[in-house]
C-alpha cells in the first residue's frame, strides 16, 4: 500500500485549517490524503444536529480536497489513531491543539507511534 498523510479531526468545523494543512502536505510530498475522526463509544453515530453539521461540512471539505474521510467510535481514541496510521502506512499525522490550547494529542501520539511517523501541530 501506497504511504499517506493522515489529518486528525474533531467535530468541529475549525478542523477545516487541519485539512487544509494536510492538502498542503500531501501535495507537496505527492501522496494522497485521508481525513479521520474517532469518536469515543457513547458517541451516537451521528450525534446532535451540530455534530452532524460539522462533520458533513469536513466531509465535504475532504472530498474536495481529494482526501478519504473515515468515522471510527473506540473506547481508547489514542490507540484507534495509532492502528489506522499503521493501516493506511500514514508517514506523517497531522493534528491540532485542544480548547485549551494543549498539545496533549500530538504528545501522546508520538510516544505511540513508530519514530518513522512525523506528528505534524497545526
Amino acid at each position: 500500500m501506497e504511504e499517506t498523510i493522515l489529518v486528525c479531526v474533531t467535530v468541529q468545523k475549525e478542523c477545516e485549517r487541519l485539512i487544509l494543512a494536510g492538502k498542503r502536505l500531501a501535495d507537496s510530498a505527492r501522496l494522497p490524503l485521508r481525513v479521520l475522526h474517532v469518536g469515543g463509544p457513547d458517541a451516537a453515530p451521528l450525534g446532535s444536529e451540530d455534530t452532524r453539521e460539522a462533520l458533513n461540512f469536513l466531509y465535504a471539505l475532504s472530498r474536495d480536497t481529494g482526501a478519504e474521510m473515515t468515522l471510527l467510535y473506540s473506547a481508547d481514541v489514542r490507540q484507534a489513531i495509532v492502528d489506522y496510521a499503521h493501516q493506511v502506512h500514514a508517514v506523517c499525522v497531522v493534528v491540532g491543539s485542544d480548547r485549551q490550547g494543549g498539545w496533549a494529542m500530538a504528545e501522546a501520539l508520538e510516544e505511540l507511534l513508530d519514530d518513522n511517523i512525523t506528528i505534524m501541530r497545526a
